[in-house]
């Protein structure tokens, strides 16, 4: 079985540019054993989905990347790195009695809002991933965040309690090397099962927008290949990829 020992492999610095950005070049220049955390109090240029900026406040939150070299992984379904990392910190808050779900791609919400965000970046040469350093960023103790940041929460939020960071990062570490050994086991059809259980919105008829038109349907799962399935009113099932289609939320 795989062993990853994620917290003994901790790198732990107080300021980074950016923890993906620090590990890619890790890896390059002298490739560290796999389970690598690169962890900053703070990033002057955290990154987001979409070349967005991840923005956390000094020493309140989790910002870090977990390096693995996940070469027995068809580059083509690299979502389902994305879907143990998802995995796992839904886990973990649900330790702590927060119920949180996934928004595809990669958000995690609750229903006050968004509670962490993910960015996965893979080496691929010769069609093998070569490494993948998964980033992720956790509102733990945050309270007050900028006003153009849509619906965001925290764990203190949540749970009206000032949070530990250290012991939350012990315990997100431990269930992401859960969901790690499951994909390094090859449990493809838990890791999809359990993902889909906890997609947010599956079964719901909402409305998305497609190119510069609204339509509904409701979210079905997704396929091997990380496309949202999405049935339309025709119960026609469709498969989009990251871009293609996104929530469509009305002005109040």
């Amino acid at each position: 079985m795989q062993n990853f020992n994620l917290y003994k492999r901790l790198i732990h610095k107080d300021i980074l540019v950016s923890t993906n950005d620090f590990a890619v070049n890790l890896v390059k220049s002298d490739k560290p054993v796999e389970g690598t955390v690169i962890m900053a109090d703070f990033q002057t240029k955290g990154k987001g989905q979409k070349d967005a900026y991840w923005i956390s406040e000094k020493g309140s939150n989790l910002t870090f990347s977990v390096l693995l070299y996940p070469s027995f992984l068809d580059p083509a379904k690299n979502f389902y790195l994305s879907m143990a990392l998802s995995l796992g910190i839904v886990d973990m808050l649900m330790f702590y009695n927060i119920d949180a779900s996934i928004k595809w791609p990669n958000d995690i919400y609750t229903k006050n809002g968004k509670i962490a965000g993910i960015l996965i970046e893979n080496g691929i040469q010769n069609d093998e991933i070569k490494y993948s350093v998964l980033g992720i960023g956790l509102n733990v103790n945050q309270e007050i965040f900028p006003e153009y940041i849509q619906h965001p929460t925290s764990m203190r939020i949540e749970l009206k309690t000032v949070n530990d960071l250290e012991a939350v990062l012990k315990k997100l570490l431990e269930s992401l090397e859960y969901w790690f050994i499951k994909l390094y086991d090859l449990d493809f059809n838990m890791i999809k099962k359990q993902y889909e259980h906890k997609l947010l919105f599956r079964d719901q008829l909402k409305e998305f927008y497609q190119g510069d038109g609204i339509f509904s349907g409701t979210i079905k799962g997704i396929n091997d290949y990380g496309q949202l399935l999405i049935a339309d009113e025709s119960d026609t099932i469709r498969a989009y990829n990251f871009k293609e289609v996104k929530y469509y939320h009305k002005k109040t």
